[in-house]
C-alpha cells in the first residue's frame, strides 16, 4: 500500500454536489479490477465528505446519513464508498503530514513561541 492518498471526487447527474473519499491511487486502480481486494486496503477511512456549500473551494465537512440517502439512494458508507470508487475521478495527491492543521492540544489563544506571555506561560 502507498504513503500517498489521493481524493476520488463523485458527482451525481444532474447534481452540483460533490462527495468523496481519500484512497490510495494504486491500490484504487486494482480494486476496480479485482473487487476480493478488501476495501480497508484501498480507502484511507470510511468517512465520506462534502464541500459545504458546494463547490471545488470550501470547508470540507462530513456528508451527513440524510444527505447520502438523497444522492444515493442508501445511507449505508460501505455502499456508498464503493459506488463513489467505482465511478469516481482521482483528483490530487496527498502526502501523509502535508495539511495545514494548528495544535488542538495547546488550548484557545495559546502562544507559540517559547517566550511569548500567554495563558499556558
Amino acid at each position: 500500500m502507498s504513503s500517498k492518498n489521493a481524493r476520488i471526487v463523485y458527482k451525481p447527474q444532474g447534481s452540483r454536489e460533490e462527495y468523496f473519499v481519500y484512497a490510495y491511487p494504486g491500490e484504487l486502480k486494482k480494486w476496480r479490477t479485482d473487487k476480493s481486494i478488501p476495501l480497508t486496503d484501498v480507502v484511507d477511512s470510511f468517512d465520506i465528505f462534502e464541500i459545504l456549500g458546494g463547490g471545488n473551494d470550501g470547508i470540507a465537512g462530513r456528508a451527513s446519513k440524510q444527505r447520502l440517502e438523497n444522492a444515493f439512494g442508501t445511507s449505508n458508507n460501505t455502499e456508498v464508498i464503493e459506488i463513489i470508487l467505482k465511478d469516481g475521478a482521482i483528483h490530487s495527491t496527498v502526502e501523509p503530514g502535508n495539511f495545514a492543521t494548528f495544535n488542538e492540544t495547546r488550548g484557545k489563544g495559546a502562544a507559540t513561541a517559547e517566550n511569548a506571555v500567554g495563558i499556558h506561560n
